[in-house]
């Protein structure tokens, strides 16, 4: 019988895809970056997610997080992500937490799984994610700035010494030095182009944050 994963057991092989499919992945954040990093895994056979957001679906989500729809404004961002995960396959098994994650809550909530995102831009929250990966020794890779910027070619993977031209990244190179925190030992995905826009709105189109949750993706099925 077809199966969805048929191409993807092609390049893989078996043991690797079992491999993907016993994961399980914390996802902290779903906008335009987390949302895509979820619909690249689940469609490549990961099965076990722990989504994490306290957002509701707002109309201007919709030029760029792919996976929401004008029908789900107003609805819980964990909750429509879960439907059409059940949705797409009944195997696959979702938990989700409603939660505004910081610095105090994020030991707690990170637990019990194969590998983090972060794809929050609350700074507190990012530097409790990070701290607590290392802490527990959890694979992790968080997203820095994709606000501001068209281009995506210059989204690239590294670790957060070697980021540069990102105002975010700058912020959390500080915080975690505070902290003791070692910068080579996080990694991250950051886009080298120099924002093309000033002002405290945050300008985005699709581009940039879903090539930022591909390339994630992509790191978290090398690393699993």
């Amino acid at each position: 019988m077809s199966s969805y994963l048929d191409r993807t057991l092609v390049l893989l092989g078996k043991e690797k895809l079992e491999r993907i499919q016993e994961a399980r992945i914390m996802i902290i954040g779903l906008g335009g970056v987390g949302g895509t990093v979820l619909s690249a895994l689940y469609r490549s056979g990961f099965r076990h997610f722990v989504l994490v957001d306290n957002d509701k679906v707002d109309v201007s989500n919709l030029n760029r997080q792919i996976m929401y729809s004008i029908k789900d404004v107003g609805e819980l961002k964990t909750k429509v992500c879960e439907r059409k995960l059940t949705e797409f396959c009944g195997e696959i098994d979702v938990q989700t937490v409603n939660l505004y994650v910081d610095e105090a809550n994020a030991h707690e909530l990170i637990k019990d799984v194969d590998f983090v995102v972060d794809a929050i831009d609350f700074v507190p929250g990012k530097i409790g994610i990070m701290k607590s990966c290392l802490k527990k020794n959890i694979p992790f890779i968080s997203s820095l700035g994709m606000a501001k910027r068209l281009d995506p070619e210059q989204v690239v993977q590294t670790t957060l010494n070697k980021t540069e031209n990102d105002p975010l990244a700058k912020k959390i190179r500080y915080e975690c030095r505070q902290r003791g925190l070692d910068l080579k030992k996080i990694p991250v995905v950051f886009s080298k182009e120099t924002i093309i826009i000033d002002g405290p709105e945050l300008g985005s189109m699709m581009m940039v944050p879903s090539t930022a949750g591909l390339i994630i993706a992509n790191f978290i099925i090398k690393n699993i």
